[in-house]
């Protein structure tokens, strides 16, 4: 099919030079057209206006006198006129008074509504005129006249004639010129067309194409004959290859052969070195294999000799020593089984057995292992085991609890907030084989994708930083999966970064002959009995919900403890009580313990028997008594033992009036809704007072490490007391104790108690801190005593009590002095054994923590204090020394913060030269102070 796109160039130019002309001049000639006749038409009208004009006016008379001779003799005055075919003279009410009609014809007629109206009319090929005619403006009547447009036609005809005759013109001039220029455009494109046919046809890649002119063919013929050039250079080269490639070839024919002949020799030398390797790795893992009872052997005499160790009479560094040592031989151990067993798997001496298993013991054997761990670190460890998997089962239970152990030790690993739930299911049962599927989740860091994939292979962790963070050698999961697949099963893992993992494994067990037998017969004593299980927790519901089904017991959930106790009530109401209510311990808003006293205190609901499930640890018999709860059990719990636990509360529950007296207990002094916020800069001061605050029972503790940050943490959270410390960078304990005042009465605010804790104990200091608003005064170093009247005094006591306890207590520090608290340096000891003995005490394993942070920050403070001695800053000598002294004090080292003040006094007195003096005595002291910490650990 012939398109316009197939054409050649020749005649795509010039029709389109043809197109265009003459669209352009068939838009002009149409214009010229309709313009023409629009004018035609203007002539004419005008024409028979001016006509009967005239007639109007020598027709007065006639319409005056109605004279219809004289009017018929005016009118026949048109005879003359070619175009004009009827004429009327009408009276002023429409009659006629004279007409005219060229051959005899009756004109087009027409109804006028107002007689005084002029009209001109072109109707069927007609043109009419009708105008009315008036003498001094009074209306005599009117004359119409009909026209022919015979002369309009005519005058159009001649105008079309001549526009064709030009269009004519125009379109032979236009082919003609088309014809001319489409040579000048495309002869040098299908010139240069030839060209390279010609090349193509016969290889003529040396000729040249003769360039005319400079415009962009130009640049396309040179384009075109740098082409030619390249290809034949290119032609050049290739036959200077092709002259060359025999000999090539032939050459690398040679070199090909002999490679392959030394190829061959490789291989089999490949080949005996690796039955050689084989041979020597057999060789290893089967002396590893071997060696397992010779390294446990010792490993095991350590740990016993560790153990028995523990129950003689030690002092509490000698039992920190052992407990350490302990940990690490129990560690080691942990890795030597793992390399081990890896060993015997490789040297396929490693035999799993085929014996009586109870699946749900081992299980929950693990679970309640690990728990300890879990609640540790705050996880929910929740274990759920089907109630339709036979009690005994063929398998191995020590391998099965080392997989479920490194898996679930895995989970509680790698997650640092959420849960850890283990579920084993019964995926189908035949006669004689059980499929037991095994599942660990957890809501833990999470594996990405592409790390999935080498998650199995041994000595590797999904991330290489994980081994530094969590530790670990990288077997557990290879040795895992191993014996999964030697117990004819596949270990599957579903997982997502930053989520959580789940690892899968299923076992067909088969189902061991052996009958268990069953402590509690639950087939008919709690079946039908009403229960409500309270948790926040999804799963421990879902955990329950199934046990409680299978032993036949009427339950309802409820996620929080109002749920509960609106469903409670709602059931007592309608007198369908509930007997049974399991409390989870921790929930959100309000506790299991809280729930517990309300109900207790409720004689309507108080008659509910209720188990409490802790993931806490395990409660008093005061605490459960004291809430009306008749048992508690740790999570995860065992299965058997809950439904034990469920039967001795539902068949042995002591009335209220049988419980033994409840144990007084001393009431906690201050509310657990008190706030406090601590303002302190020195790390170990930081430390030493939250243990301090913590011991008194104030646990919500905010922390503020200098003046502004309190200032901006007091203005959007109301505290009930301030802590401040005097002496801090960016802004001292008294300006911020200024801001926060004139903030108080600005907005018209309480007034917060402050009371500053700061190493300076002199009389002016003590009013120092009184003139910028502080309400109260303690010394340096803390004393848990002092600190606690004090919170009694500004949290407890009445405003009367508090004023005179603060005059007696002010007045009493005021006089005491500085040597008082650090005395002098020749009778101080390095350091105070009953401070640091009562720190001990208080901060329990955080001490040996405090005690690092100190080791780190003070030699720092007297490398400043040097340094700012050298260079005169006297502002940094007395923050430095001030800092020191403090954290010195706090810790019972007296003779350097003893030093440490006697710099800062001589530095605020400008004596740059005795505060020099006395850093060499200070770095000895620090020297000693460090030894002695060391030792005292």
């Amino acid at each position: 099919m012939v398109t316009f796109k197939n054409l050649p160039i020749k005649k795509k130019l010039r029709y389109a030079m043809l197109m265009t002309t003459y669209s352009v001049l068939l838009v002009t000639l149409s214009v010229q057209s309709v313009s023409e006749y629009l004018h035609s038409r203007t002539i004419m009208i005008n024409k028979m206006e001016t006509l009967i004009n005239v007639v109007g006016a020598n027709a007065q008379a006639a319409l005056m006198f109605e004279d219809s001779a004289s009017a018929e003799e005016l009118l026949n005055g048109f005879s003359t006129t070619e175009e004009i075919e009827a004429a009327y003279l009408l009276s002023e009410n429409g009659q006629q008074i004279g007409a005219y009609y060229k051959d005899k014809k009756q004109p087009w007629a027409f109804t006028l509504e107002d007689l005084t109206q002029p009209v001109t009319l072109f109707d069927q090929g007609k043109l009419h005129v009708y105008r009315p005619i008036s003498l001094d403006g009074q209306f005599l009547g009117a004359i119409y006249i009909q026209s022919n447009l015979s002369e309009l036609y005519l005058h159009l005809t001649q105008i079309l004639f001549l526009i064709l005759i030009a269009a004519l013109i125009s379109l032979v001039l236009a082919a003609f010129l088309s014809g001319r220029l489409q040579k000048l455009l495309a002869n040098p494109i299908t010139d240069l067309a030839d060209t390279i046919n010609e090349i193509t046809e016969y290889q003529q890649y040396d000729r040249h194409v003769q360039k005319l002119d400079n415009d962009e063919i130009g640049q396309l013929y040179d384009c075109f004959n740098d082409m030619l050039m390249q290809i034949k250079e290119r032609d050049d080269r290739l036959q200077q290859h092709r002259e060359t490639l025999e000999a090539t070839v032939s050459d690398r024919t040679h070199e090909l052969k002999k490679a392959n002949r030394e190829l061959k020799d490789n291989i089999s030398e490949l080949n005996n070195t690796k039955e050689s390797a084989l041979d020597a790795a057999k060789a290893k893992s089967a002396f590893l294999a071997n060696m397992s009872h010779e390294i446990r052997t010792p490993m095991n005499g350590v740990l016993g000799m560790l153990d028995l160790m523990k129950d003689t009479s030690l002092d509490k560094s000698q039992r920190d020593f052992l407990n350490t040592a302990y940990s690490s031989a129990n560690s080691l151990l942990s890795i030597i089984n793992d390399i081990l067993d890896f060993s015997k798997i490789e040297a396929g001496k490693l035999v799993v057995e085929h014996i009586d298993v109870s699946v749900s013991e081992v299980v929950e054997d693990v679970c309640a292992l690990l728990a300890g761990t879990a609640r540790e670190k705050g996880l929910e460890l929740s274990c759920y085991i089907d109630v339709d998997i036979p009690p005994i089962l063929k398998g191995d239970p020590v391998r099965l609890r080392q997989i479920l152990t490194n898996l679930i030790g895995n989970a509680v690993k790698f997650t640092t907030e959420g849960e850890i739930s283990v579920r084993v299911n019964l995926v189908e049962r035949s006669r004689s084989i059980a499929q037991v599927d095994f599942t660990v989740e957890d809501t833990g860091i999470g594996i990405a994708e592409d790390k999935i994939s080498t998650l199995f292979n041994e000595f590797t962790q999904a991330d290489g930083s994980t081994t530094r963070k969590f530790g670990g050698t990288g077997l557990g999961l290879t040795i895992s999966k191993q014996l999964v697949e030697l117990m004819s099963g596949e270990m599957n893992v579903t997982s997502t970064q930053g989520e959580g993992s789940a690892f899968s494994f299923s076992l067909d067990m088969d189902i061991s002959k052996t009958r268990k037998v069953q402590k509690s017969q639950v087939y008919h004593v709690l079946d039908g009995m009403k229960a409500l299980v309270v948790d926040d927790n999804k799963t421990n519901r879902e955990i329950l919900k199934h046990y409680l089904t299978s032993w036949g017991l009427d339950h309802s959930e409820a996620n929080s403890a109002t749920s509960a106790l609106e469903q409670l009530k709602e059931a007592a109401t309608n007198e369908q009580p509930f007997e049974l209510l399991f409390l989870d311990m921790d929930m959100p808003e309000m506790d299991g313990l809280t729930l517990s006293k309300l109900i207790e205190d409720d004689s309507q609901l108080k008659s509910v028997r209720r188990i409490m499930l802790s993931s806490t640890g395990l409660l008093s018999q005061a605490e459960l008594q004291d809430v009306g709860i008749s048992a508690c059990l740790s999570k995860p719990f065992r299965q058997a033992r809950l439904l034990d636990t469920t039967m001795q509360v539902m068949h042995y529950h002591q009335s209220p009036e049988d419980r033994s007296i409840k144990p007084v207990e001393e009431r906690p002094i201050f509310s657990d809704d008190i706030k406090v916020l601590l303002v302190e800069d020195n790390v170990v001061n930081q430390k030493v007072a939250i243990s301090m605050l913590k011991k008194l029972g104030l646990n919500n503790i905010a922390l503020a490490e200098d003046g502004k940050i309190a200032v901006n943490m007091s203005g959007s959270y109301a505290y009930d007391i301030i802590l401040m410390d005097c002496q801090m960078p960016e802004m001292s304990g008294y300006e911020a104790t200024g801001v926060i005042r004139q903030r108080e009465r600005d907005q018209q605010l309480p007034r917060t108690p402050i009371v500053a804790m700061t190493a300076n104990a002199m009389t002016e200091d003590r009013e120092k801190c009184i003139a910028a608003g502080m309400d109260d005064y303690i010394s340096k170093p803390v004393k848990i005593g002092l600190l606690k009247s004090q919170l009694e005094k500004w949290l407890v006591q009445t405003a009367s009590e508090t004023t005179n306890n603060m005059e007696s207590s002010t007045d009493s520090l005021a006089t005491r002095s500085a040597s008082e608290l650090i005395g002098d340096d020749e009778q101080e000891p390095v350091i105070d054994q009953a401070v640091l003995t009562s720190l001990k005490e208080l901060m329990e394993d955080d001490f040996s923590m405090l005690v690092d942070s100190y080791k780190e920050d003070a030699p720092k403070l007297a490398s400043d204090i040097l340094s700012s001695s050298k260079d005169a800053d006297l502002d940094v000598l007395v923050r430095a020394a001030h800092t020191l002294k403090s954290s010195s004090s706090n810790l019972g080292a007296t003779r350097l913060a003893t030093i440490a003040a006697d710099i800062e006094k001589e530095g605020k007195a400008s004596n740059l030269d005795k505060a020099a003096s006395l850093i060499l005595p200070l770095q000895s002291a620090l020297d000693e102070t460090i030894s002695a910490l060391n030792h005292s650990k």
